[in-house]
């Protein structure tokens, strides 16, 4: 079995600062972020235990400031599987942020 998951899309919506809940499809240890242009803040992400669920903040957050994207990072996912990109500022348009589950 790979060691990674599937590329997957978080959109956030124009004026929105959450993404949808995203389903990695099993639980991964670390996240991988690909930024795109985003208007300037902090970028978190959130963990739910189901899909549905409460979501909370998972550790630190990611400073940017208005960026014209390609900006790549990991987060340390801890066990999780349904996660939410989070931004501090309202996007000036529709964000797509792509994320994928990685194991070691």
């Amino acid at each position: 079995m790979s060691l990674y998951g599937e590329w997957l899309t978080a959109t956030i919506a124009n004026g929105g600062t959450a993404s949808g809940e995203v389903n990695l499809g099993r639980d991964f240890e670390y996240l991988q972020i690909i930024l795109p242009t985003l208007t300037g803040g902090t970028v978190k992400i959130q963990v739910s235990d189901v899909t549905g669920g409460t979501f909370q903040d998972l550790g630190s957050s990611i400073t940017t400031a208005i960026t014209t994207g390609d900006y790549s990072t990991v987060f340390k996912l801890g066990g999780w599987k349904f996660i939410k990109v989070v931004s501090s500022a309202a996007q000036g348009a529709a964000r797509s942020i792509k994320v994928r589950g990685m194991r070691v």
